[in-house]
């Protein structure tokens, strides 16, 4: 473990700056083609930009390392240097921490699981979260070393319990792989991650909706629309979570009032293990409580994601974050909802798809988003 301490920093998610709109221009090029070496001139029309402006800056992508240059004029390829060392993206989801290794081509090298202990038992205590970073230390040794960034995906489990954690954590895992970190929420991660991956989705303008609580994420090329709880007076506001449909919270204070499910015995009487695939597993076993539940919320989920479609006309919808579990009818109470509610121009036009990375997608995103955000720093 190194003992420097590395730098922590969130993720630019909407940049405003001229420089790095370029820079993102430039990079969702390099993203949208199969061949890694492009010729200089196809990256100026495909971004948009003049062949000027696209050599001035790739010239400084190539002066920071990032970007390999060969040939010259009309002949001259630009690559991603692969040498300058491997990207780690880093989520969690109930008792697992996931780890995505990338090159900076995008290519995904290594996957790796590391059991932890399940985020639903913690306090939010420092000695806690330590002991997260311990037990990745643990399983490292197959992800190897030369890591240029690493990326988190901060789940609302720990951050939500303690204000340090993210500190502490991005800290731990900055000198465990001795590299810099960048960090953004979950469903930031997640939902970047499920866009890039999916066929349907792939290159699209999409809203992605993280859990049944429908928190927010819209993303258009290459910017990024996100909100949190201190949101306040513009669009992306509207996209913080509606905890009040949460399946997980009504669940558990049905139980705590003696309602009878089969909740119950799934949990082991443990009402603080009930947990979004419990109550989704229960309703696909006909569980009366848990369908009703699961209709519910798939039914208020379908008024805000048609709400937000309406205001930010994405291509794809893109369920994640558990819902898109195939064995609950899930998705199908949130498309005929939203349906009843889209405007008429969207009805027959937005695609409501399931995310497909399962619980990888933080990860993966994470890694994702320090390949973007190398565009962004020169």
């Amino acid at each position: 473990m190194s003992k420097k301490k590395k730098s922590v920093r969130f993720f630019s998610i909407h940049p405003d700056e001229e420089k790095a709109q370029i820079g993102l221009s430039i990079f969702n090029v390099f993203k949208s083609e199969v061949e890694t070496s492009l010729p200089l001139r196809e990256i100026s029309l495909k971004a948009g930009i003049s062949y000027g402006t696209a050599s001035e800056y790739v010239n400084l992508c190539g002066k920071s390392g990032f970007l390999k240059i060969s040939g010259s004029g009309q002949d001259e390829l630009v690559s991603f240097n692969d040498s300058l060392g491997k990207i780690l993206g880093v989520g969690f989801k109930g008792d697992r921490s996931f780890l995505t290794v990338m090159d900076l081509s995008g290519k995904v090298i290594t996957r790796a699981q590391v059991g932890v202990r399940h985020l639903s038992e913690l306090k939010g205590r420092n000695k806690e979260i330590k002991g997260i970073i311990e037990e990745i230390k643990n399983g490292m040794e197959a992800l190897g070393t030369g890591f240029y960034s690493a990326g988190i995906a901060l789940p609302e489990e720990l951050t939500g319990k303690n204000p340090r954690s993210m500190d502490i954590l991005a800290d731990g895992i900055g000198r465990l792989f001795d590299c810099d970190v960048l960090v953004t929420g979950e469903a930031t991660a997640a939902g970047y991650g499920e866009r890039d991956c999916g066929d349907r989705s792939r290159g699209r303008d999409v809203l992605y909706m993280h859990l049944d609580i429908g928190t927010g994420v819209v993303i258009k090329r290459e910017m990024i629309f996100e909100a949190d709880d201190s949101s306040n007076g513009e669009d992306k506001a509207y996209l913080r979570p509606w905890r009040q449909f949460s399946i997980v919270s009504t669940a558990k204070s049905l139980v705590n009032k003696g309602v009878g499910t089969s909740i119950v015995n799934m949990v082991g009487g443990d009402v603080n293990g009930i947990t979004l695939e419990i109550v989704l597993g229960a309703a696909k076993d006909h569980d009366e409580l848990a369908e009703d539940l699961v209709r519910r919320s798939g039914l208020a989920l379908g008024v805000r994601t048609a709400y937000l479609a309406n205001m930010f006309n994405p291509a794809v919808v893109i369920l994640g974050g558990g819902t898109e579990r195939e064995q609950s009818n899930f998705i199908q109470f949130v498309k005929e909802s939203a349906k009843r509610f889209l405007m008429k121009k969207l009805v027959d036009k937005l695609e409501v798809v399931p995310g497909v990375l399962g619980a990888e997608a933080s990860s993966i995103g994470a890694a994702s988003l320090c390949r973007r955000e190398l565009f962004m720093e020169v």
